[in-house]
């Protein structure tokens, strides 16, 4: 057994030397072992570099948040399976049984519906083999016209989002909206011919892999909305505080307590807002099941507790259902690994403004997480968690 007390003045010293050397604002490191008996953690930084770097309001402390981009997606997977377990939804329910209306050949036509999309099941929307893709247009946006957009791109970005003019812009800042924006997305994915903006080119669509990786998630819960006539966002909180029987600490919305994004600025070489998203608008964001959640470092550690099998999972899941390859992914969305450290569950996540990265190694009953809420220069995100590799590796020595 290693020296805990080392270890975590191990722990501290690597995310504070990461942070400070590459001047990220923020960072936080996660480690689990013993099979989720042993929990370490380290943060360090402050919360908006626009302010004081002493002030004691600005200091990142262990009950922030950190926002974790694309891990969203397994972590939507992970609540998906708690609904499951209740009986709500299967792993093997299908589009069509969710919304009959798509059975109807008139409603197919008339929407351009390709019929094969709608056997597509649960599981496959959460390991992105679906092949149901968001792809639609491009954006009138010019630095979004080498890009292929998703369908909500448009009302998302410049009608819920980043038009601080529109005067009925209230009217989509409620959970009958966001139901109303997920369906929508929905049916648009289910498109037949997909076009980029302006031309006629056919995107197509693909039927394999990793096809449809930003649109599965947001498809799933939209099932789940219909099925319960509640908000992805009501079915989270009730999911926190009644089946886990704690309130786990990851979160939608804004970043809460002061926290802010940062972007790197080539120009200054420093660390500057990313006001962008630095707005209360992220607290109706369609899409964040699939990139707009956060967490605090214990709440990063329950999560990956949740997923190592020594845990009594009988009233929350079944890990051995959520755990089952499809293709080179999970039913949760947590893509499998076999790198130097061995076979390991991950996922990374990064946004304009924030990067993580996360790996669980079930069979050894451990995992590690890290986080930064800043994006830009140097991965400080991808950097610490080898540093936590390590750690792992020279644990009993130290």
């Amino acid at each position: 057994m290693g020296n805990l007390v080392k270890i975590q003045s191990l722990l501290n010293d690597k995310v504070k030397n990461i942070c400070t050397q590459h001047g990220a604002p923020n960072l936080a490191g996660v480690i689990v072992r013993d099979n989720g008996n042993t929990v370490m953690h380290s943060v360090y930084g402050i919360r908006d570099v626009s302010k004081s770097k002493t002030a004691a309001s600005n200091q990142m402390k262990k009950t922030d948040y950190f926002n974790i981009g694309s891990i969203t997606k397994p972590v939507s997977g992970f609540f998906m399976a708690c609904l499951i377990k209740k009986g709500i939804l299967s792993w093997n329910t299908t589009i069509e049984e969710i919304f009959p209306e798509c059975r109807s050949r008139s409603f197919r036509d008339s929407n351009g519906i390709n019929e094969n999309f709608l056997k597509t099941k649960m599981y496959e929307l959460f390991s992105h083999v679906s092949g149901i893709t968001g792809t639609y247009f491009h954006s009138a946006a010019k630095d979004d016209s080498n890009g292929d957009t998703d369908p909500l791109r448009y009302p998302h970005d410049h009608i819920v989002m980043y038009d601080v003019n529109n005067s009925r812009k209230p009217e989509w800042q409620n959970y009958e909206a966001m139901k109303y924006l997920r369906y929508w997305y929905t049916i648009l994915c289910l498109k037949k011919r997909k076009y980029q903006f302006g031309s006629n080119q056919d995107m197509g669509y693909k039927n394999k892999h990793v096809s449809g990786y930003g649109a599965g998630a947001v498809v799933a819960t939209a099932m789940a909305e219909r099925k319960t006539g509640k908000a992805w966002e009501q079915l989270l909180d009730e999911i926190k505080t009644n089946t886990l029987g704690t309130a786990l600490a990851i979160k939608y919305g804004g970043l809460p307590a002061g926290a802010k994004f940062h972007k790197y600025d080539a120009g200054s070489g420093k660390y500057i807002l990313n006001d962008d998203i630095n707005n209360s608008l992220l607290n109706y964001s369609s899409k964040f099941p699939v990139g707009g959640m956060h967490a605090t470092v214990s709440g990063m550690a329950q999560y990956i507790r949740y997923n190592l099998p020594a845990i009594n999972h009988a009233a929350i899941f079944d890990i051995n259902a959520y755990h089952t390859p499809v293709t080179d992914v999970t039913q949760g969305g947590l893509a499998i690994g076999n790198g130097m450290y061995g076979h390991h569950l991950w996922h990374t996540g990064a946004t304009g403004g924030s990067m993580a990265a996360m790996r669980i190694y079930t069979n050894q009953g451990r995992g590690i997480a890290a986080m930064s809420n800043c994006n830009g220069d140097k991965n400080v995100a991808g950097l610490l968690l080898e540093e936590l590799e390590k750690i792992h590796r020279d644990w009993e020595l130290i």
